[in-house]
């Protein structure tokens, strides 16, 4: 198996419980305080219960925050509102996770952010399938650019070709769980349709 993926509610795993039995004391300790707490705590015992690996070390990070661990096989963690996503790979990989919701000013952040084919195929649909598309084309910009252990600032250097929204050499899919869309990318292909491991929302 390639590739290994997961999805939850933030609620359902970021409680003491959870947290005191999925990751180390030096994990817990450097977990942010105030808002950020809950999901990032989250991500970490979703990652864990993935791997199934009680008490998770703690974290190193690469050069543009993305987390990271000599002894553990690659993975990503993505948030979005409520939700978090975890996905492991043998080699780099990469997972964005957005709620399905409206957008303010959508077609002007994708007019600043995609490669100029992509805006204007996006523009050129019908307007009930303007909002839909755009999530499609963000969450896979941010799963590539995360592969790359990039960073969503780095999202207007990318000119990703329609057929596939990924590189040479790099390969995506897209999933819906419910109301939120998960992309996801790597370096060899996925089975289609990759299906999580669990679900917990």
């Amino acid at each position: 198996m390639n590739y290994r993926l997961a999805l939850a509610d933030v609620a359902c795993l970021s409680d003491n419980a959870q947290v005191s039995r999925w990751l180390s004391a030096e994990l817990q300790a450097a977990a942010p305080a105030g808002k950020r707490r809950p999901v990032w705590l989250a991500g970490r015992v979703l990652l864990a219960r993935l791997l199934e690996k009680e008490a998770l070390p703690l974290l190193e990070t690469g050069p543009n925050g993305k987390p990271f661990h000599p002894d553990l096989p690659p993975f990503n963690i993505s948030n979005s509102a409520t939700r978090v996503a975890v996905l492991v790979g043998k080699e780099a990989v990469g997972c964005d996770i957005e709620l399905l919701r409206p957008r303010r000013r959508f077609l002007a952040v994708a007019q600043y952010s995609f490669a100029p084919a992509l805006y204007d195929w996006l523009v050129r649909l019908p307007p009930d399938e303007q909002l839909p598309a755009f999530w499609r084309l963000w969450t896979a910009h941010e799963a590539v650019l995360k592969q790359q252990g990039g960073t969503v600032w780095q999202i207007t250097r990318l000119r990703l070709p329609l057929a596939t929204l990924c590189p040479p050499g790099r390969y995506l899919t897209h999933l819906t769980v419910n109301d939120t869309l998960v992309a996801c990318c790597g370096t060899t292909p996925f089975c289609t349709p990759l299906e999580p491991e669990f679900i917990l929302i």
